[in-house]
C-alpha cells in the first residue's frame, strides 16, 4: 500500500514517515521544501509540494491509496495578529487541493489531522465528538472548514475520510510550548505555579501514530471525526512538577499566587496592544496554563481499539534528553 504524507518534514510527519516505513508501507513523503536535515529511510520517496498549488498536490497524490494530510499553517500562541486569509489559504484551500489530488489519483482513504480548537479555546468538563464546534479563532475556524470539505468529498462516494481532532501533540521536539517550558524551568525563568487542579488533554506523538495506523488498516467505516488523546488528562501542576523533576530541579517550596499571575497577564495584554509585539505572558497564555481543555477519545477506542500506551511521565526523560542534546 502506498501512503502519501503531506507535511512530512514536520515533527509529527517525521515520526509518521519512519514508523510507516518500518511497518512495510510504501511511503511518499511530501515536504514544502527539501532541507538537508530531513532524514528518511532510503526506500521513502520524497517529493516537494505546496498545498496551495493544486497541480503539485495532484502530482503528489498520484497512485497513492491512502493520504495522511498533516500539512497546514499551525496555531501560534505568540501570534499577536492572526492572518485569517493565510489560515484559509493553507488550511482550507490547501485541503481542497489535497482532496482534488486524492480523487484524481484514485485514493480510497484520507486521514486529516484537525484540532480540538474546532470546539473553542477551552472546555467546561469533558468534551467528545457530540459537542457542537464553536471555533473562536482563525486557526480553529480554518480546521473546521477543512473538516467540512472532507465530509463533502466523502459524500460524493469513493473516498473514505476522517478528521482527527488533536490536542497539543508532544514528544522529543525543539518546537512547541513544552520545549520552551523545559528551557525556562531549566534556566530558572519559569515561575513556580500555584497548585491548580485543571484538566488538559495532551497526546504523545507515538500514541497518535498508533491511532493513525489503526485508521489506515481498518476495513470498517470511519466516523467523520475522532478525538484522539492520551489515556487521561493532566493538570498543569502535574506537568510542571514532572518537568522540574526531569531537569533535576527540586519541587518548589513556594508558589506564585494565581491572582498575581492574572495581574501580570493583563499587563502583558496591554503591552502587546501598545507595542504590537508578543509579551512573555498574556491572558490567553495564562488560560492555556490554568484553564481546562479536556477531551474524550472513547469513540476511537470503541471503534478501532485505540489504546494509548505512553503517558506524559513516561515521555519526560526522552524530552529532557532531547533538550540537553540541543544545547550541545
Amino acid at each position: 500500500m502506498r501512503v502519501l504524507i503531506t507535511g512530512a518534514g514536520g515533527f509529527i510527519g517525521e515520526h509518521l514517515v519512519l514508523r510507516l516505513a518500518r511497518e512495510g508501507y510504501q511511503v511518499r513523503a511530501c515536504v514544502h521544501r527539501r532541507h538537508p536535515e530531513i532524514s528518511v529511510p532510503s526506500e521513502v520517496e520524497v517529493v516537494e509540494g505546496d498545498v496551495r498549488n493544486r497541480l503539485s498536490m495532484k502530482a503528489a497524490a498520484s497512485g497513492c491509496e491512502v493520504i495522511v494530510h498533516l500539512a497546514g499553517k499551525a496555531h501560534a500562541i505568540h501570534e499577536v495578529r492572526a492572518d485569517e486569509d493565510e489560515y484559509h489559504a493553507v488550511n482550507v484551500e490547501g485541503t481542497r487541493h489535497v482532496l482534488d489530488g486524492a480523487v484524481a489519483g484514485g485514493a480510497r482513504k484520507i486521514i486529516f489531522f484537525s484540532s480540538v480548537k474546532v470546539f473553542g479555546e477551552s472546555s467546561q468538563g469533558c468534551i467528545d465528538e457530540s459537542a457542537s464546534p464553536q471555533p473562536a479563532a482563525p486557526y480553529g475556524r480554518s480546521k473546521w472548514e477543512a473538516e467540512q470539505l472532507l465530509n463533502e468529498y466523502s459524500a460524493r462516494g469513493g473516498l473514505t475520510s476522517s478528521s482527527f481532532r488533536l490536542p497539543m501533540v508532544y514528544g522529543p521536539s525543539h518546537k512547541g510550548n513544552l520545549f520552551r517550558m523545559i528551557a525556562a524551568i531549566d534556566r530558572g525563568r519559569f515561575p513556580p505555579l500555584p497548585y491548580i487542579r485543571n484538566r488538559r488533554s495532551l497526546l504523545h506523538v507515538e500514541n497518535l501514530i498508533d491511532a493513525t495506523l489503526l485508521a489506515i488498516r481498518s476495513g470498517r467505516p470511519l466516523r467523520p471525526c475522532y478525538v484522539v488523546t492520551d489515556a487521561r488528562p493532566y493538570s498543569i501542576t502535574e506537568i510542571y512538577e514532572s518537568l522540574r523533576k526531569g531537569t533535576g530541579k527540586p519541587i518548589a517550596r513556594w508558589r506564585v499566587p494565581a491572582k498575581l499571575l492574572k495581574v501580570a497577564a493583563r499587563f502583558g495584554d496591554v503591552l502587546e496592544l501598545i507595542t504590537r509585539r508578543s509579551s512573555p505572558l498574556t491572558s490567553p497564555m495564562l488560560e492555556k496554563l490554568i484553564g481546562s481543555a479536556w477531551y474524550s477519545s472513547d469513540a476511537i477506542a470503541q471503534d478501532l481499539g485505540y489504546r494509548p500506551l505512553i503517558a506524559f511521565a513516561d515521555a519526560v526523560p526522552e524530552m529532557i534528553r532531547f533538550y540537553r542534546a540541543s544545547l550541545q
